[in-house]
């Protein structure tokens, strides 16, 4: 069941999704943002508005105007109001592989043969008996 907007246009079923998804994503970033409730709600309906349902990026992109246009861009912050990053650092580096085990069955019976003994004997020292 699809209810029309406010504006009177019907939209067509097919881009509902499409609608649903550049909703949601404009309304958690202004979430994210920590704007007034109410200006914050503005915004994502105006830049909703002039992008329409067909491209959640059309949509995103007209919100970040609109937030540059009314000075509100700061992006976010924590309880300290230091800048937060979307994504962490990337570190990029070589991994070496490991040799792989060519019997790795003899391995798995020698690890089942000590925890055997562990259980049975208790734990075993070096230097001496337990």
């Amino acid at each position: 069941m699809t209810s029309a907007p406010e504006t009177g246009t019907e939209r067509p079923a097919a881009s509902s999704d499409d609608w649903r998804y550049s909703r949601d994503r404009v309304l958690l970033y202004v979430r994210a943002l920590d704007l007034p409730p109410f200006r914050g709600l503005d915004l994502a309906v105006e830049s909703l508005k002039s992008a329409g349902p067909a491209s959640a990026s059309e949509a995103m992109k007209k919100l970040r105007e609109l937030l540059a246009e009314n000075g509100l861009d700061r992006g976010i912050r924590d309880g300290e109001g230091r800048h937060l990053a979307s994504v962490p650092p990337l570190n990029r580096g070589v991994m070496v592989a490991a040799p792989l085990e060519r019997a790795p069955w003899k391995s798995a019976f020698a690890r089942f043969l000590r925890r055997w003994r562990r259980n049975l004997f208790g734990p075993w020292e070096r230097n001496g008996h337990a």
